[in-house]
């Protein structure tokens, strides 16, 4: 199965229709990061890993102004289903989890078993 992969100005798309549709301070603070982290969700084989660098990356690395965690999310949840899968949990336990993260609580290795433990 060949893997498709989201490009860094299709990742500006998403952040910019979350900003529309939900609110908060639109802008880019970094290309070089959002297209850092798009590179290296093609190194490894796992679908799961490829989602969970994808999300982390974002994540943690900050690329926009406002709206990261909301942007990490929906370009994980894109990537997966773009690939045939589903991601599928509470939105408690992703809310909790995107904290997790942010704060430094959860490493690449919980979040990629949090992804396969949530996918259909």
């Amino acid at each position: 199965m060949k893997i498709v992969y989201l490009t860094t100005e299709e990742i500006v798309k998403i952040h910019d229709e979350i900003i529309k549709e939900t609110g908060g301070h639109s802008g880019i603070i970094s290309y070089g990061n959002i297209d850092f982290v798009v590179s290296q969700t093609e190194i490894p084989k796992n679908l799961e890993r490829k989602a969970a660098i994808l999300l982390f990356g974002l994540l943690t690395s900050h690329p926009f102004v406002d709206g990261n965690k909301r942007t990490a999310l929906e370009s994980m949840k894109t990537f997966l289903l773009l690939n045939g899968k589903i991601f599928v949990t509470t939105e408690k336990d992703i809310w909790i989890k995107l904290h997790e993260i942010s704060e430094g609580k959860i490493n690449l290795d919980r979040v990629v078993e949090w992804i396969k433990n949530n996918l259909k």
